[in-house]
């Protein structure tokens, strides 16, 4: 079916169930960012490839919701269906129900499969609904009887995470636990997000594309542990090794049934930014204990560690990129140009001859021109552009390590440019190490540090639509909560800044039919000698062009630093290189002059 008759069977569905406005998240059962190919609804529904958004079908309108990041993307996406583009203004906010409450008439229903928005979600929804005369009701998937070759759920085997890099034990992450339920007061706790359970039992696996998870749900208390997920994808190994503490198996179907199922005098610990409201219904009400996620914030702050090993991982995926932009260089230095789709694979490739690689951190966005300016484009293997000697590429990309993972975005001249492109990628630079050099209080948030990287650009009348910034997992997901420097708009950045904490720091801009400018490395918080103070480290390694930079507006401090970021990547990455690669670094790396 193409994009409108899918539309249109949606609204059969709906006329059955008597709904008249419904909504599609991007997520899943788990509150996921990134989801199995079973939750890919959204897309499947609208066409729009993007990582966020959300769809509403009525009986005469059908249209997206997204953010900045992706609004040309969604423009080429939705061309010639049905599906109308709408801009966010606000990028955590979910304006889609303001459009329904002005524009469904009063008394209608608004339905939406629950199990795929959070509990605080649909009590927020509810309350605006109501207010608007409105319903919500729960109608499970409404795509499942359309989509009839939706994937099924995935049994990709689940794996042991080997204690050299987990450094943590299991059973001492679940006594940590079980240490804060006896001070909460808490009988049992519910662990919902894909992530988290990986982490507290140093599980990885595959089921999600780029993102080491698996599919499961897990209920703890205050003496044994469920997994509950498809047995099949366990070695009877891992089965038994997981027993020994005390950690049965359940099936993952059977814990909607469990929920529902369970004792009405329990205290029962949940987050509700990552429960399910399917299953928080299934809850007695009176039961609950909301709270903030315990193990987000355990996972958020690595290890001493946890962090010699990040540096092995940075320092590694530092070399594969010298080999990437390298063999690129060669390439055009030949005559030869190269797709940005096969920019993209020298990528992974490159990194794939690092060892204990494991694949993508996500899909590589190489973005030759004017692709640059579309902030999360990803090339195609059949039409993306030819990369030639000319113009400005920005390639953004990352690798999943066993030792950590990695983020990082370079923009690249490939010919001379001109003083105004100059000065647009200075000011992105100057703002970028003006975050990279703060030395700031503790209990400092990512909302009062925002500004230092747009600064800049403000003075030229510039800006870009995304935060500045999200937090980075340890072999884990490439955006993690909690901390991130973003901006007022976002209504997020709250989180306190803790010594520990890896976050990228990623200002750019974006001239839509031109280029694209964005500068990425990511940042460790790391405590002062004056302990009521914290600084950041530059974790990832690799040059910054200096070509791009207007030398007139540098200035000495911003000079000084840059020639000292060279000689730390330098020293970093020279020993995973070959000695002609060693020369293709040095000649990246050599000071500049004003």
């Amino acid at each position: 079916m193409c994009i409108n008759d899918r539309i249109n069977a949606l609204r059969v569905q709906m006329k059955q169930h008597g709904v008249d406005a419904y909504i599609i998240s991007s997520s899943d059962p788990h509150q996921s960012e990134y989801v199995p190919e079973r939750w890919s609804g959204r897309q499947w529904i609208s066409g729009f490839t993007g990582s966020a958004g959300t769809v509403v079908v009525t009986t005469s309108h059908a249209g997206l919701w997204t953010d900045s990041r992706y609004f040309l993307q969604a423009e080429e996406e939705l061309a010639g269906t049905e599906m109308q583009l709408h801009k966010l203004l606000v990028q955590t906010q979910a304006e889609y129900v303001d459009w329904i409450c002005a524009n469904i008439r009063s008394g209608s229903i608004v339905a939406c499969d629950f199990a795929c928005f959070s509990f605080g979600q649909i009590q927020s929804f509810d309350k605006l609904l109501t207010a608007a005369g409105l319903h919500l009701k729960n109608t499970n998937c409404l795509l499942d009887a359309i989509w009839l070759d939706r994937p099924s759920l995935p049994i990709l085997p689940i794996w042991d995470y080997d204690i050299k890099y987990a450094i943590v034990s299991r059973e001492s992450k679940l006594e940590r636990i079980r240490t804060w339920m006896k001070t909460l007061k808490a009988d049992v706790y519910l662990v919902t997000a894909l992530d988290e359970i990986a982490y507290l039992l140093n599980l990885r696996g595959s089921d999600v594309e780029c993102n080491p998870l698996f599919v499961s749900f897990f209920k703890m208390d205050l003496h044994s542990a469920t997994l509950y997920v498809q047995k099949a994808k366990l070695s009877s190994g891992l089965i038994q090794e997981l027993k020994s503490c005390n950690i049965e198996i359940e099936a993952y179907q059977e814990f909607y049934k469990v929920v529902a199922d369970m004792d009405k005098n329990s205290k029962i610990a949940v987050d509700p930014t990552t429960l399910n409201a399917k299953l928080a219904l299934l809850l007695p009400q009176n039961s609950l204990l909301t709270t903030v996620s315990p193990v987000m914030n355990m996972k958020a702050v690595k290890s001493d560690k946890e962090v010699a090993h990040i540096r092995v991982a940075m320092a590694k995926d530092g070399a594969a990129l010298v080999k990437a932009f390298r063999w690129l260089e060669q390439q055009l230095a030949q005559g030869v140009h190269p797709t940005e789709y096969e920019m993209s694979e020298k990528l992974a490739s490159s990194r794939a001859e690092m060892p204990d690689y494991i694949g993508e951190s996500f899909h590589a966005i190489v973005g030759f021109k004017s692709n640059g300016a579309i902030i999360h484009y990803r090339p195609a293997q059949t039409n993306s552009s030819k990369i030639k000697a000319e113009g400005v590429l920005l390639v953004d990309s990352g690798g999943q390590y066993l030792d950590g993972t990695t983020d990082i975005t370079r923009t690249i001249a490939l010919s001379e440019q001109n003083i105004e492109i100059k000065k647009q990628y200075t000011a992105v630079l100057k703002g970028h190490i003006d975050l990279c050099k703060l030395v700031f209080p503790k209990g400092t948030k990512g909302i009062q540090m925002d500004i230092l990287a747009r600064r800049h650009l403000w003075v030229l009348g510039l800006n870009y639509g995304h935060g500045t910034g999200h937090g980075v997992g340890y072999f884990m997901n490439v955006h993690e909560p909690p901390q991130g420097f973003v901006s007022a708009w976002n209504q997020r950045g709250m989180a306190e800044f803790l010594p520990g904490m890896l976050t990228s720091n990623e200002p750019g801009y974006y001239e839509t039919g031109s280029h694209g400018i964005r500068i990425e490395t990511l940042l460790l918080v790391q405590e002062n000698e004056e302990k009521d103070f914290c600084s950041f480290e530059n974790m990832s390694v690799f040059p910054i062009d200096k070509n791009l930079i207007d030398l007139k507006s540098f200035g000495l401090d911003y000079r000084d630093w840059l020639n000292n970021y060279h000689q730390y990547c330098l020293k970093q990455i020279s020993p995973w290189c070959s000695e002609e690669e060693k020369k293709w670094l040095e000649s990246k790396c050599t000071p500049i002059e004003l």
